[in-house]
């Protein structure tokens, strides 16, 4: 296996003497200087990740905890590196791991927030050691917990609600199967519990066999979610209803590795182009505001070129996650959406409080004062004349401490043509008449800060059934 180690920080330093080196390939770090690496007998190249990509290698491993997922947002972005090469240090240095206490938090992440009520253990080997009773694990309430027997288990009657002495006692259905670790005969035991789960869930080192989504397909849709804590796999055994008409346009106006996996759909903006992706220069389009209205010109383009029943807008390094797993292993996928959509309208991000100053203020704090008084009056004078009825609306967003941030959405296509009419009946004019002239590069797009306010002043005035998820910050 061959390995490039990432960040030479404190824990590669504390672990340093505990890897084999005869698997490392090079070393890298932003901010190495050196071109050689030495350790005891060893020397390695010490290399910037721009030039990863003259090397061969298994996997980057990732030694920080706290940046794990930004370093790997800016791997595969900026480095065009393989998501699926990427793993936390907690990888191969296995006994650091707290695999019990890792895993549960993934499940209760994962898991709770779609009701699931009926657990099944196969192999019974972990639980005991740390709970006593069903309440501690903290999965929901009134969850039933039934177990499968193996050479490890420990019988706790006050933590199981039933016992299985193998799988083929099963008759009742499970929301979802526990596996922690591969057990023997292991497509034996996935085969039966397949047959009574929605979805089977164990933790795996990413390196223990390269081919495992392979194999693991024949019994569901398979998900890897890559953690600093690990890899947690998922495998969905119920073949869902899926919406087959979903785009999520990212919207990009510079070279970035953007997601491209369905629905995902990039969107070059401005004078940017790339081979293989759409662009807004074509077709009806308001491209020439770009420079003032930021993202809004793409969502122009969307609304008067696209047709999908269901439609997004992310930025190229903003995504929605499914739930609060901080992973890009974890981007909204159709199967979340399937579920938000039986019971919601539109999908925004988790709403953001500015506690010390309105949104006005802070506007104003974040840019030149002067434009962005022309602005706000420009703005709110075309609103007053084409939406007299969203002023009220407008004035409150602005003297409140509370937005949907950063424009980014999905929702049903009427809704779409309702918020673009509305949005555009105004910010076209807003765009075109202010005077930018003068001002540094940042301020000139003025209305388009303004603009990114609006989902919520048109929030205020028509009533949504509005699911928040957590989204990408990183900057």
């Amino acid at each position: 296996m061959r390995l490039i180690l990432y960040a030479m920080g404190q824990i590669f330093e504390r672990y340093k003497d505990r890897l084999n080196w005869n698997n490392i390939e090079a070393v890298c770090d932003k901010k190495i200087e050196e071109n050689k690496f030495t350790y005891g007998e060893y020397e390695v190249p010490a290399i910037l990740p721009n030039i990863l990509f003259d090397f061969e290698y298994d996997f980057v491993v990732v030694f920080s905890n706290k940046y794990f997922e930004e370093i790997k947002q800016e791997l595969v972005g900026e480095y065009s590196v393989s998501k699926d090469k990427i793993i936390s240090w907690r990888e191969i240095i296995e006994e650091e791991r707290n695999v019990l206490s890792d895993f549960l938090v993934f499940c209760r992440k994962n898991f709770r927030e779609r009701r699931y009520r009926k657990y099944l253990d196969v192999g019974m080997a972990y639980l005991h050691k740390k709970y006593l009773t069903k309440a501690e694990l903290q999965l929901g309430e009134q969850i039933i917990l039934d177990g499968i027997l193996s050479e490890d288990a420990e019988l706790n009657i006050n933590l199981y609600d039933k016992v299985y002495e193998s799988c083929k006692e099963i008759r009742d259905f499970y929301d979802v199967a526990i596996l922690w670790k591969i057990p023997q005969r292991w497509e034996d035991i996935l085969e039966v519990v397949s047959k009574h789960t929605k979805c089977i869930v164990f933790w795996m080192r990413r390196d223990v066999e390269l081919n495992l989504k392979k194999r693991l397909e024949q019994f569901g849709n398979v998900k890897c979610i890559s953690t600093s804590d690990g890899d947690f796999w998922i495998v969905d055994t119920e073949r869902k209803c899926l919406p087959n008409d979903v785009s999520i346009y990212v919207v990009t106006h510079r070279k970035y590795n953007v997601n491209k996996d369905v629905p995902y759909i990039p969107l070059c903006v401005g004078n940017y182009q790339e081979e293989g992706y759409l662009t807004e220069q074509t077709g009806e389009n308001i491209a020439y505001l770009n420079k003032r209205i930021n993202e809004c010109t793409a969502l122009y383009w969307i609304w008067k070129n696209t047709n999908s029943k269901y439609v997004g807008l992310n930025h190229y390094r903003r995504y929605f996650y499914n739930n609060e797993i901080v992973s890009m292993d974890n981007y909204l996928d159709i199967e979340h959406m399937n579920e938000i959509f039986k019971e919601y309208d539109i999908i925004l991000p988790q709403t953001r409080p500015y506690d010390n100053m309105t949104m006005l203020e802070q506007i104003r704090e974040s840019m030149n004062p002067e434009l962005c008084e022309k602005g706000y009056s420009i703005i709110r004078r075309k609103i007053e004349r084409n939406q007299p009825y969203y002023v009220d609306a407008f004035d409150s967003v602005m003297n409140g401490h509370v937005i949907f941030n950063c424009n980014i959405f999905v929702t049903k296509r009427e809704i779409l043509n309702q918020y673009c009419e509305w949005l555009f009946s105004f910010l076209i004019e807003a765009a075109e008449e202010i005077d930018v002239e003068g001002y540094d590069s940042y301020s000139q797009r003025v209305i388009g800060f303004f603009a990114e306010r609006m989902w919520t002043v048109w929030l205020r005035k028509n009533r949504l059934r509005i699911k928040e998820l957590p989204y990408v910050t990183i900057r």
